[in-house]
């Protein structure tokens, strides 16, 4: 059997190519490719990877971090033999299994930013998820993609912003949230951890549009890694917009932070007026200065890891943002009001 597991990293797409590949099971399985058993309403393998989290933190006493966990039931041992069995029966050669938390942030992602665990702890953690890993899909074939520093931490504030790690957290300022993130940004450390366990399995590319085949994950992985066809792919069903991790629009952003939501449904309906009125264009939340200082302490690992085919460092003038003006924080607001109206009606 061929396993190919994809770890992430978090901001590289993952959420499109998972939900790609949900909605294409059965075409996967004519092509002799099996994706399932994924967790609950999440088209990924979470319940695989909180799974193994959880015993990471029960190994080295950490539950109190993640207390949510206490109670999950997954057992990554049954997880990993169902997926084998139910790939056999169906006839499938390969099994894709995917979370992007693997890679390295998952502990720090579902603990918090508000979290107080040690650099020391996050490494052991990240250690017990590899060689775990290792254990139950020993033959395995990782694959992961890899965001430039200071893009990936500007996303992935966008992402906390969007839905908070913890329920009881509201969203902060940039530069607080740059204060408190652990976020493993030392890719080479992280990549020949995962190579002490899988050696020359290991696969890891750069994340960035120019550098994936037809300028799409769902095409660079399928056709780089599972061996199926553009032109194959191109038949499958394609997803929408809504099945897209969208970020957030800066205005919708920042009335968030302005008023300190973190509640389901507004979450969601702030994602929905981030799909109706995009930026037109990205704005930056790092300082040109602060980012050439950001991403000079990570040169030279990046380049023991990539070589020449090393990340595009070329930085354009940062894109300003004008504020939140009063007239768009009404608008907004009347959008979220009259939003959350229609679904009253509609209940």
């Amino acid at each position: 059997m061929r396993i190919i597991l994809h770890i992430g990293n978090y901001k590289t797409g993952t959420s499109a190519l998972q939900n790609f590949l949900f909605n294409n099971r059965k075409q996967l399985e004519k092509c002799g490719i099996y994706y399932g058993n994924t967790w609950k309403i999440v088209n990924n393998h979470a319940g695989l990877a909180f799974g193994i989290l959880k015993e990471a933190l029960e190994k080295y006493v950490l539950l109190n971090f993640c207390s949510d966990l206490e109670d999950l039931e997954e057992n990554p041992s049954v997880i990993a033999t169902k997926l084998r069995f139910t790939a056999e029966s169906r006839g499938a050669g390969t099994i894709i299994i995917s979370h992007e938390g693997l890679f390295a942030d998952l502990l720090q992602v579902l603990a918090g930013l508000s979290s107080s665990f040690k650099i020391k702890d996050r490494d052991n953690v990240n250690e017990y998820i590899s060689a775990r890993l290792k254990e139950l899909f020993p033959e395995a074939e990782i694959v992961c993609y890899l965001r430039r520093q200071d893009l990936y931490i500007e996303s992935m504030y966008m992402e906390y912003c969007k839905v908070p790690w913890r329920i009881w957290e509201f969203p902060v300022i940039f530069e607080e949230f740059v204060k408190k993130q652990k976020l493993c940004l030392n890719y080479f450390n992280e990549i020949s951890r995962w190579k002490k366990y899988f050696g020359n399995k290991v696969s890891f590319k750069i994340y960035d549009i120019g550098n994936l085949l037809n300028k799409d994950i769902i095409y660079d992985f399928l056709c780089c890694y599972a061996g199926i066809g553009i032109k194959e792919i191109s038949q499958f069903q394609q997803i929408s917009i809504s099945e897209k991790n969208t970020s957030l629009s800066r205005d919708a952003l920042e009335h968030k932070l302005l008023n300190k939501i973190n509640e389901p449904l507004l979450n969601y309906l702030y994602k929905i007026y981030s799909e109706e009125y995009p930026d037109a264009r990205k704005y930056s939340f790092m300082s040109y200065n602060k980012r050439i200082v950001l991403l000079d302490r990570y040169k030279k690992s990046n380049k023991m890891l990539f070589g020449e085919k090393n990340f595009n460092y070329s930085i354009q003038p940062d894109i300003e943002y004008s504020g939140l003006s009063d007239s768009k924080c009404k608008e907004i607001r009347q959008w979220m009001k009259h939003a959350i109206e229609y679904i009253e009606i509609g209940t």
